[in-house]
């Protein structure tokens, strides 16, 4: 197929995560910029759909019940025939690996299609042109190779992640902060959690209550946010138990946005790999983060402001696929030493 000489209509598609949603906000941004009349639909789940609801150029959010599927093959099929409804000049489709996404873009009217070809996936027949997926390159860089097949080609300055912080989110911060009494205080953030079966990732909830009595001996007047969801209330809360004082959960307690804008305000955030640690990094906040099973030259945060601390053992990073787990039980993140995370934690704090 040639690519059709006018693109007016376009839809995105990406099932998950909130993490790659970041990192494919410089590529929605460049192909914005190229073609800044263009109507731009995005195809995605309940599982990132509130990540991508902030981005503002977005004409349409299509959100897919992908679940429900299973419960009741009549909602597939009206799904299938409301998308069907539409004829989009160009599809691109920004998933690595899951098929589902490419089965789904199979059935949706386009002129010209755009996927990734992942070795051993087997998903890039359905594309007019397909873009080799690589695990050396950051995935920033991955999702922005995407539009070479448009001709556009990315400079440096193009591949710098964004998050939309809304008006009433900084406004909230700025309250709390006021109402709390936080002005000049010291805060880190810390989040444990890293999503639904992505335990592997996750540091255990005692180093980070054995980091932050550490770091209250260095200097007892700094405070700890500690951060999540409504899932990672019960770990959080052992974290706040642990360090003992100077510590709050917030798990669960706000929308993701009121969240970001309260970390925005603090010194630093320590995490795994996970979707918080590039929203972080992509309002300019310091982050360390704490990598294992994970390669933190592809996943890790795209930011001048972004610390790693990897796991010493010989077969970390393990992940490519981001299921293909090395072993059982995870031995990677318990290598990380809580020393290490404090002497980071030290460096960036007395760098100010």
């Amino acid at each position: 197929k040639k690519l059709p000489e006018k693109t007016k209509k376009i839809i995105f598609v990406k099932f998950a995560a909130v993490g790659d949603i970041v990192l494919l906000i410089p590529t929605l941004n460049l192909f914005k910029k190229k073609f800044p009349d263009a109507e731009i639909d995005f195809l995605c789940t309940n599982i990132n759909s509130g990540i991508i609801k902030t981005i503002p150029f977005l004409d349409n959010v299509i959100v897919c019940k992908v679940y429900d599927f299973i419960k009741n093959p009549f909602y597939f099929l009206n799904f299938v025939k409301m998308l069907r409804k539409k004829q989009y000049d160009l599809l691109i489709d920004a998933e690595q690996w899951a098929r589902i996404d490419a089965i789904i873009s199979f059935f949706i009217k386009k002129k010209f299609s755009i996927g990734f070809k992942t070795k051993k996936q087997f998903r890039h027949y359905n594309y007019s042109v397909s873009v080799d997926h690589s695990r050396y390159n950051h995935e920033s860089e991955n999702f922005l190779n995407l539009l070479k097949p448009l001709g556009i080609v990315a400079q440096e300055s193009d591949k710098i992640p964004e998050f939309y912080l809304t008006d009433d989110d900084i406004e909230f911060a700025e309250k709390y902060w006021e109402e709390k009494g936080l002005k000049n205080q010291k805060i880190i953030c810390f989040q444990p959690g890293c999503g639904t079966g992505s335990f592997a990732r996750e540091w255990k909830e005692e180093n980070y209550a054995a980091l932050g009595r550490k770091i209250l001996e260095y200097d007892p007047g700094i405070r700890f946010f500690v951060m999540g969801t409504e899932n990672d209330f019960e770990k959080c809360q052992k974290i706040v138990y642990g360090i003992g004082k100077n510590s709050e959960n917030l798990a669960g307690k706000f929308s993701m946005g009121k969240d970001l804008a309260i970390i925005r305000k603090t010194e630093l955030l320590v995490c795994s790999n996970t979707g918080i640690l590039h929203m972080a990094a992509a309002i300019g906040i310091k982050t360390i983060g704490l990598h294992g099973p994970n390669n933190p030259k592809q996943w890790g945060a795209y930011s001048e402001k972004a610390e790693v601390i990897l796991s010493d053992i010989f077969c970390s990073p393990c992940l490519y696929l981001g299921h293909e787990y090395g072993c059982i039980t995870p031995v990677c993140m318990p290598r990380i030493k809580v020393e290490d995370v404090y002497l980071k934690v030290r460096e960036i704090l007395d760098k100010g």
